[in-house]
């Protein structure tokens, strides 16, 4: 009996203990997001206040992101921001910092073409604070992330989707004879009269087994065709709205709907299928002086600025239902190119160019 009594008594003792650790554990849960703000605010202030941005967007999409971002965090006070238009500049980052001189953007996009590179130089850090624990703590008012635009090994937030159809000239097309799906692309009237760039921009059906087969053959039917290949997104569509081709057989809605809003005589679809890939994904760099700020920012952008996004870039996922293209995609198969399909984009890119039959493959 005096056994068990003492017995009983030590159980006792160690769930009180335990139940003391628990509002600790609770607390620091809690804390996540705080604890972030105060690391980054601290990043900055070393800086002067001031931070340098670097993504892909034009001047006018990232201005309205930025300026909410500083009025979200105060002790941002000056954000330079530089626009990363090629891979070439991204290469040039990681070179310099091999040659030992650090890049001076504190917070770069790089694009998946290069992860295996950077992988290799083991350039891409594992943040500070856990992405799923910091979702448990977000203010209230800030919007909760699709668990699709967060790496499987916490490495990065993606936060946006680069939602891919095919644009036309309506000027040339009559509106009776407008293209409905990637079928256009193959149809012997228009041989010669496509343009189509040559990255593979279509990966996410290369990667899902449900359209592979198909993709594989629709992109030997374009060869077939005689589809005319020249890189660059914006260029080709400028091509099709000059009348210079009929159809962009791979187009990005983001590039493709400011053209429209200027007026461009240009129409854009979502065939069914059409591809999304989990974009502008933003890696905490081992160079960086402000790798907690690089996190605050990634947040912010997946969640807060979501609808911001979508209005000035047209930018925002599809599933979101305040983003424009949802009800042009509401009903279609959606191929999704994740951070899986991501790592498997130089066998897909190689797989992509020996198809095209592009030099050097």
């Amino acid at each position: 009996m005096k056994f068990a009594r003492e017995l009983s008594l030590i159980a006792v003792g160690w769930l009180s203990l335990s139940m003391a650790y628990l509002p600790d554990r609770a607390m620091a849960q809690g804390n996540a997001f705080s604890q972030l703000v105060d690391a980054a605010k601290s990043e900055v202030e070393k800086r002067g206040g001031k931070l340098t941005i670097g993504i892909t967007w034009t001047n006018s999409q990232a201005t309205p992101v930025l300026d909410e971002f500083k009025k979200e965090f105060p002790f941002i006070q000056e954000i330079t921001f530089v626009r990363l238009r090629t891979v070439e500049q991204m290469q040039r980052m990681l070179m310099e910092f091999k040659s030992g001189r650090a890049p001076d953007i504190d917070i770069p996009f790089i694009s998946d073409e290069l992860w295996p590179a950077y992988k290799k130089e083991k350039m891409f850090l594992t943040p500070r604070f856990p992405y799923k624990t910091l979702f448990q703590s977000m203010p209230q008012n800030w919007d909760r992330p699709d668990p699709r635009s967060l790496d499987p090994h916490g490495l990065y937030l993606a936060s946006t989707g680069s939602a891919r159809g095919i644009a036309y000239n309506k000027n040339l097309i009559p509106a009776d004879q407008a293209p409905k799906g990637w079928e256009a692309c193959a149809d012997p009237k228009y041989r010669g009269k496509i343009v189509y760039d040559t990255r593979a921009r279509l990966t996410a059906f290369q990667h899902d087994p449900k359209t592979r087969d198909w993709y594989l053959k629709w992109l030997k039917a374009l060869v077939t065709n005689k589809v005319v290949l020249n890189r660059g997104m914006g260029e080709n569509l400028e091509k099709v709205a000059a009348g210079e081709y009929v159809i962009s057989c791979v187009a990005n809605y983001h590039n493709a709907m400011p053209m429209i809003d200027e007026g461009a005589p240009l129409e854009f679809i979502f065939p069914d299928p059409y591809t999304m890939d989990i974009a502008t994904e933003l890696h905490i760099l081992r160079w960086s002086a402000t790798p907690a700020t690089s996190q605050l920012f990634a947040l912010f952008l997946a969640t807060r600025a979501q609808a911001l996004i979508e209005k000035a870039s047209y930018r925002g996922f599809p599933w979101n239902p305040t983003s424009r293209k949802y009800p042009m995609t509401k009903g279609k198969y959606m191929a999704v190119c994740g951070a899986d399909c991501a790592l498997k984009s130089p066998q897909y890119d190689n797989e992509h160019a020996k198809i095209l039959g592009l030099p050097g493959h």
